[in-house]
C-alpha cells in the first residue's frame, strides 16, 4: 500500500485487510511524505499489529508510480496484492484470489470487479467492470487468458483490485515512466503467462472526489461534454498522440527483450506504434488527410488499435 494523506480512510481499510480470513503474511506500506498524521498513525498501528509490519517514509516525495514500485519491492510474498488507502476490502478477497494462482500456475495477475461507495462508505448501486463499459467481445477476450490485443486499446485492470506473483514483479521491475502500475504489470503478465478477472466483486472501492484514480460517470450529457472538449481544445490530440506513442515505444522495446513474449504480442505491439505514428503524421491537406484516415478506418485499424474508435476518427479527420 501507498499512503499520502489518506488518515481519513486509512483505519477502516487496514482494518479490513487484518480481518481476511486468510491472514496476509506482510503488509508493506510506503508514505510519501503526508502531513495529515498518515505516519504517526501508521507507526502506532504498525507497533499492534499482528502481522508482519514494514513502514517506509520518503525524503524526497516519489509520486504514485515510484512510491508503489518502492512498495511492491519491499514485499516479501510470493503473491502481492496491490491496496489503496481509502478502500475496504471483502474478508475472503486474499482467499479467494490465492485459491486462483493455487489452481493455475501460468495465472500471473488476478484482478476483480468492485462495489463503487462514496465517501462514507455507502454503495452507490454501481459496480466497477460496467462502469468501464466492458464490451462482449472484450469479455470475451479477458476470459481467454490473454486479452494482448485489448490491453493495448484501453487498460481494464484496476490496481486496487489487482494482485500479481513476486516472480513476475521481478522481471517486470522497474516501472517505466509514463504507465500506470496496473497496465504495466497487466502487459507484462501476458509476456510470461495469463491473467485472471474474477467477476465477482472483493472490494468496495470509494469514491470521494478526491482519489488519485477513480471512476467518473459521465451519463449522455458528461460525454458530450467530454466529446466537444476533445474536438475544441488546442493541441489535446497531438499531445494524446505523443503520451500514446511513448508508452507504446516503451512497451515494444521492454517486451521485444523479453525473451518468453510471444512472437503474436510482439508484432501486435509494433503495428499498434505504427497505427498511433502513422495518426501523428497526417498530413494538413483536408483531402489528402480525409482518405488516409478513411483508408486506415476501412481497413480495422481504428477498431483494433484504438479505444472509442469513432471518435478518434472524427478527431484525426478534423485534426483536433
Amino acid at each position: 500500500m501507498i499512503t499520502f494523506n489518506g488518515l481519513k480512510y486509512l483505519p477502516e481499510q487496514l482494518d479490513s485487510i487484518l480481518a481476511q480470513s486468510r491472514i496476509v503474511d506482510h503488509i508493506v506500506v510506503s508514505d510519501d511524505r503526508s502531513t495529515d498524521g498518515t505516519w504517526e498513525y501508521l507507526q502506532a498501528w504498525a507497533s499492534r499489529s499482528p502481522v508482519s509490519v514494514t513502514l517506509l517514509r520518503n525524503e524526497v516525495q516519489l509520486g504514485l508510480s515510484g512510491n508503489i514500485e518502492q512498495a511492491i519491492r519491499a514485499v516479501d510474498a510470493d503473491i502481492i496484492f496491490t491496496a489503496d488507502q481509502d478502500d475496504i476490502w471483502f474478508a475472503d478477497k486474499v482467499a479467494t484470489v490465492c485459491a486462483v494462482f493455487e489452481q493455475d500456475p501460468q495465472v500471473q495477475l488476478v484482478h476483480t470487479d468492485a462495489i463503487l461507495v462514496d465517501g462514507q462508505g455507502r454503495d452507490l448501486g454501481r459496480r466497477l467492470l460496467k462502469e468501464l463499459s466492458i464490451t462482449a467481445a472484450e469479455y470475451a477476450a479477458i476470459r481467454s487468458g490473454t486479452p494482448f490485443q485489448l490491453y493495448c486499446r484501453r487498460n481494464v485492470v484496476t490496481g486496487a483490485t489487482a494482485a500479481v506473483r513476486k516472480s513476475l514483479v521481478e522481471q517486470a521491475l522497474p516501472l517505466p515512466a509514463g504507465f500506470y502500475h496496473d497496465a504495466w504489470l497487466a502487459f507484462f503478465s501476458l509476456a510470461i503467462g495469463t491473467v485472471h478477472l474474477i467477476e465477482a466483486p472483493l472490494i468496495s472501492y470509494r469514491q470521494h472526489g478526491a482519489n488519485l484514480v477513480g471512476v467518473k460517470k459521465l451519463g449522455v450529457v458528461g460525454a458530450l461534454r467530454r466529446l466537444w472538449w476533445k474536438l475544441n481544445t488546442a493541441g489535446a490530440r497531438d499531445k494524446l498522440l505523443a503520451q500514446i506513442s511513448a508508452q507504446q515505444t516503451v512497451l515494444h522495446s521492454r517486451l521485444s527483450a523479453y525473451p518468453g513474449t510471444p512472437s503474436a504480442f510482439r508484432n501486435h505491439a509494433a503495428n499498434a506504434l505504427r497505427f498511433t505514428q502513422a495518426r501523428q503524421a497526417l498530413p494538413g491537406s483536408y483531402l489528402t488527410r480525409a482518405t488516409r484516415v478513411l483508408r486506415q478506418a476501412a481497413a480495422g485499424r481504428y477498431q483494433q488499435f484504438s479505444h472509442e474508435s469513432r471518435t478518434n476518427i472524427l478527431r484525426d479527420l478534423l485534426g483536433r
